[in-house]
């Protein structure tokens, strides 16, 4: 049994804990069990009604409670609040016609109940302790297959229907496998939450939180998840979304109004209580740092000032300067992405302005294309008045503050590896960035074969297919990636357009499926014209984000090719990735922050990238050739860290190990298929004996 909650919170309400340690007793394998969840909005700000605790099992159904203290407790307003829910949760069921046997009834039973211990009422909807076991048993009804069970589970959490549609003219009969029809079948598939990524989205803790996680992960999608649901419960509460790349505005707007509406009978939500801010800002564009100093009436530092006073990091000039200043608390929750690429004082900045310390960060280490120092979580918010750490999760025993996202849902397995050989330069002539110890590998789920992480240790590391479960995975090979090496510019900007023509017209992908990102600065205005006139000559319309207004928040143009910049191409994703000037990243092979980029390049593509450049663009081919030669798997020599840069781990040592356990846990479940609670006991038992 899955259990998602706030554990600390679950545990200071007796009667929900209690019938959570009963219905753990019976072992179910696969069932999840949540804990305040779900709620709904109904017409008003004050309308909400929430289920203490939601069961859902393969082979007993839906059943949730309310739990109260006492017969008196349970007045007409309750029982319409468990009508009210009952109607919900059955409604959003019976939009799906995997659980309907005709328009009025389903083939699971959905049953609400009111759980008040040691009562002894004769009504059938009113439940004590001794009740649990004949509640469970007479829920029973045909068994789902695993299938049935995850979209039950998405239906009921809100994670369907997240992949946007496209408008792909495919016949999915055809027995060949084009481009379009792949991704056109992954787009098919329902989206769904696993554990990790449930227990990050669902909970809404009352202090900060971190969440890790490489590209893919969907690190996005629960940040606007606690956003839609945080404003659900709390309507007159300040929200603060705050982001780095422009052009990822539109993508947590949809999805931020997409949780709401599935929550609230598809109301809108109330857009001046949510704060979805650029953290600069400027001319057009709201931003962290113009709204908190017209908060706080401190005059903004222009542009050209801080870049005349710190040429190299003129935000992180004006944030050091700002958070000089007592600033006024506004934000209730403030939730922070792609937090890899902001500096510290930016983060003091954001603690100062939140209440209650309820702030939540999501990055990636290998996103972070612009050199930020990237600190544990006592060194970012740095300290108090009286010299304690403003953050500091060895103090808490809350295992959701520090919450490591490793499966990756986005990119092909091939494409993933790719891209942590290329960017940590496994086969360059030296290693230029070592991760910290096995447990880091292991967290960003991959498999250490051979060696210790220690200096000197021969690595041997791949990444299983259960870290990258792509829907389709097998359709995608190594193939995946490709290279090609030109004399010229000329010659590669003219293979680029032809392919793309082949993409649209052979493959079956629409314009809008395609990003070319320049790695090449210096070129990149030279490679973006002559790629646009190219495919204008052949009828493609492209739209080139180096042009767009500096308020522009779109990333993609429906029927339109996309020209981006690795700045903005960064939190976005397609289906086919070119990445052009990759001999810009090889002149000086050992730039991490070059490296870095070309990470994130590859790592915006949900199938296919296709590398491009010339001469120094051969020590690129090389090393995918050795990575090839290796089977996909990172072979190398542990360098010192007096050699390379570490990205370290940045974890307490007890998080990390309820980490690691609950990981082993959920696999060797898994593997022998005795449910985890069976397990646990086991493991109490002998530790009793003991």
């Amino acid at each position: 049994m899955n259990i998602i909650a706030d554990e600390l919170k679950l545990k200071q309400d007796i009667n929900a804990n209690l019938l959570v340690e009963k219905l753990k007793q019976r072992n179910l394998a696969k069932c999840n069990l949540y804990y305040n969840f779900p709620f709904y909005r109904g017409e008003t700000k004050d309308d909400l009604v929430s289920a203490h605790l939601l069961f859902i099992s393969q082979e007993f159904g839906v059943i949730f409670f309310r739990c109260l203290n006492a017969i008196e407790e349970y007045s007409s307003n309750e029982q319409k609040k468990l009508d009210e829910l009952d109607s919900h949760i059955f409604a959003k069921i019976n939009k799906r016609e995997e659980f309907r046997l005709d328009r009025r009834s389903l083939k699971i039973k959905v049953s609400p109940y009111v759980f008040i211990n040691n009562s002894n009422s004769n009504k059938p909807d009113i439940v004590s302790l001794n009740d649990i076991d004949k509640v469970i048993e007479g829920n029973k009804t045909v068994i789902l297959s695993n299938e049935e069970f995850d979209i039950l589970t998405a239906t009921i959490e809100g994670t369907l229907n997240l992949k946007k549609k496209s408008d792909r003219v495919i016949d999915l009969k055809q027995i060949k496998l084009t481009k379009g029809k792949i991704l056109t079948l992954i787009q098919n598939k329902e989206a769904t939450f696993d554990i990790e990524q449930k227990r990050a989205a669902l909970n809404i803790i009352d202090s900060p939180q971190r969440i890790r996680g490489l590209a893919g992960s969907g690190k996005t999608v629960i940040l606007a998840m606690k956003a839609a649901l945080f404003h659900l419960q709390n309507p007159e509460s300040e929200i603060l979304y705050t982001y780095f790349t422009k052009a990822l505005y539109g993508q947590v707007r949809y999805l931020i109004e997409k949780f709401y509406r599935d929550f609230s009978d598809n109301q809108e939500p109330n857009w001046q209580k949510i704060n979805i801010l650029h953290g600069w800002g400027g001319i057009g564009l709201r931003g962290v740092y113009s709204d908190t100093c017209f908060d706080n009436q401190i005059p903004t530092i222009p542009f050209r000032v801080a870049k005349s006073m710190r040429p190299k990091d003129p935000f992180e000039y004006i944030f050091q300067e700002l958070d000089k200043s007592e600033l006024k608390e506004k934000y209730d929750l403030t939730l922070i992405d792609e937090g890899q690429d902001f500096n510290k004082y930016f983060y003091r900045v954001c603690f100062k302005i939140t209440k209650n310390k309820r702030i939540v960060w999501a990055y990636d280490d290998f996103q972070n294309i612009f050199d930020v120092e990237i600190q544990d979580e006592k060194e970012t918010f740095g300290k108090n008045n009286i010299g304690g750490f403003n953050v500091d999760f060895s103090k808490s025993s809350n295992v959701l503050q520090d919450i490591i996202l490793f499966k990756c849902y986005r990119n092909p397995r091939f494409v993933l590896t790719s891209a942590f050989a290329l960017g940590l330069g496994i086969y360059n002539d030296k290693v230029l960035q070592r991760l910290e110890n096995n447990k880091h590998w292991e967290d960003l789920g991959f498999k250490v074969l051979k060696g210790e992480s220690k200096t000197g240790d021969d690595m041997e590391i791949e990444r299983p297919e259960e870290s990258s479960p792509i829907d389709i995975n097998e359709y995608f090979n190594t193939d995946s990636v490709s290279i090609r090496v030109f004399k010229d510019i000329t010659q590669e900007t003219d293979f680029i357009s032809q392919q793309i023509l082949k993409d649209i017209s052979e493959e079956h992908l629409n314009p809008d499926d395609i990003c070319v990102i320049s790695l090449d600065q210096k070129n990149i205005g030279n490679y973006f014209s002559s790629i646009e006139n190219k495919l204008q000559k052949l009828g493609i319309s492209s739209f080139n984000l180096l042009n767009a207004p500096n308020n522009n928040t779109n990333f993609s143009v429906k029927g339109n090719v996309t020209l981006a910049t690795i700045n903005k191409a960064k939190g976005n994703e397609v289906g086919m990735v070119y990445v052009v000037g990759v001999d810009s990243v090889f002149n000086n092979k050992d730039y991490i922050i070059n490296r870095n980029q070309l990470f994130t390049a590859i790592t915006r593509s949900k199938g296919w990238v296709t590398l491009t450049g010339y001469q120094q663009a051969e020590l690129c081919e090389k090393e995918l050739r050795l990575l090839k030669q290796n089977s996909y798997k990172l072979i190398f020599k542990q360098p010192s860290e007096k050699e390379t840069k570490t990205i370290y781990r940045g974890m307490d040592k007890i998080q990390s190990e309820l980490n690691v356990l609950s990981r082993t846990l959920e696999r060797l479940s898994k593997e022998t298929g005795v449910p985890l609670d069976e397990i646990l006991k086991t493991i109490e038992n002998q530790s009793q004996k003991k």
